[in-house]
């Protein structure tokens, strides 16, 4: 799960104050060692040179006070005669021990003269105890410091991001085509200021291509138009003579046929071309009175595939409001697909919920078949061109007449088994 931009600064931030915070507190309690040390080594060195400027005038005795210790031992005595805490140490030293209750430091030291060992014992205890409750006072800072700190980089976080809030909100209040309104160029900062400035470029080149599309599917519209015109009229010319055969009348009806088939064609094609759809044209049919049309002309064109299409009318009589001219071009490409590139039997079944539409050849690249899924419910990306060719060209417009219909469109099965489509019809009656 990706996260947001907000919460990755607010974790960077908070980083980066923890950070900080941990170093003033270790470098405060450093601070604070030191200075404990340093009173205790002056406090130490100025009682040792007490007692040894004692020794030398031989004034010298054992001292053992609630915060301090003395002791000398001459050359040659037992340490046995010594504290516990003061035998077997190797000389010089200096080290904190505890004693019950007690923190003691203490320090030993060989003199020359008189000749012997100096002892030095401290009850640094109440200064152990401050220390700890000094770092007691260092933790709760500590914690005190995290929790601001948490607040501060949330707030922080968020008031870096609130531009790139409301620059999101106005991209993506932009819907593309024509006269789109401009995001909001005025930001405090430049970079944001760049940003805005370059999507509303995109936009301005985006309505002129929108433009430019539409114009030219227009102009090819109506130069098609005039061809069929045309045919239409010369057509109307052969229809008029007497002395035509029964054949010929058969070939000038399928021949019409074909030429209202391309005017429907051009029409679908233009009404594909809008960003929007019209309820214009649709009305209550029988899908299956469609879909056996539409295998009657693909036989008819084709003499040479009749036959192999099969129509099983599992349940004829569904009734859907649609458009009949986008129907009968979802079903001709299908199926012309499946005649064109297979040389098997292809099966069309009539069911409840829809079309299946089944061959049996070598199916289709598994790229191909993700894209030409498509859901009634979240619809989907189209396939690129790149992964379009003449074997899979025409399901380009299957895909796009399911989504305009609002159908939905499964490929059950591709492999060298075959390929079934599944069209879920939408809008029952």
């Amino acid at each position: 799960m990706k996260s947001s931009l907000t919460a990755r600064l607010t974790r960077t931030l908070f980083l980066l104050i923890a950070a900080t915070a941990a170093v003033s507190i270790f470098i405060v309690e450093q601070f604070v060692d030191d200075v404990e040390d340093t009173i205790l080594d002056l406090e130490l060195k100025a009682a040792a040179e007490y007692f040894k400027e004692r020794l030398r005038n031989d004034e010298f005795q054992p001292v053992k006070t609630a915060r301090l210790e003395a002791v000398f031992l001459p050359e040659g005595e037992t340490e046995a005669v010594l504290p516990t805490y003061f035998q077997a140490r190797t000389l010089p030293f200096s080290r904190e021990i505890e004693v019950g209750e007690t923190t003691l430091l203490i320090v030993g030291e060989r003199l020359e003269e008189p000749n012997g060992k100096l002892f030095l014992a401290q009850d640094i205890t109440i200064m152990e105890n401050r220390e700890f409750l000094v770092q007691l006072i260092l933790i709760s800072v500590a914690a005190g410091m995290l929790l601001i700190g948490y607040f501060i980089a949330r707030g922080s976080a968020r008031y870096l991001v609130r531009p790139f809030r409301k620059l999101t909100r106005e991209v993506l209040g932009a819907v593309p085509g024509t006269s789109v309104p401009r995001i909001n160029t005025s930001y405090r900062d430049q970079e944001f200021c760049d940003i805005a400035e370059a999507f509303n470029r995109f936009l301005s080149e985006l309505e002129h291509h929108i433009e430019r599309e539409k114009s030219f599917v227009k102009l090819a519209s109506h130069e098609m138009r005039t061809p069929l015109a045309v045919m239409n009229g010369a057509l109307n010319v052969l229809e008029q003579r007497q002395n035509l055969s029964e054949a010929d009348q058969k070939t000038l009806a399928r021949l019409r046929r074909a030429m209202q088939t391309m005017r429907d064609d051009m029409d679908v094609l233009l009404e594909l071309a809008r960003s929007e759809a019209s309820s214009e044209g649709s009305r209550m049919v029988k899908v299956s009175e469609i879909v056996r049309t539409t295998i009657d002309d693909l036989e008819h064109g084709h003499p040479d595939q009749a036959g192999r299409i099969t129509l099983f009318e599992d349940n004829p009589d569904v009734r859907v409001r649609t458009y009949p001219v986008l129907v009968r071009m979802l079903m001709r490409n299908l199926l012309q697909n499946a005649l064109r590139h297979t040389r098997s039997p292809v099966e069309v079944h009539m069911l409840s919920n829809g079309i299946l539409v089944k061959d049996f050849g070598s199916g289709l690249p598994d790229a191909v078949v993700k894209k030409l899924r498509v859901s009634r419910a979240t619809g989907g990306g189209l396939p690129r061109a790149d992964q379009l060719n003449n074997t899979t060209f025409g399901f380009l417009i299957v895909r796009l007449v399911c989504e305009r219909l609002g159908w939905g469109l499964q490929v059950i099965q591709s492999d060298d088994r075959g390929t079934e489509f599944m069209i879920e019809i939408g809008n029952r009656g």
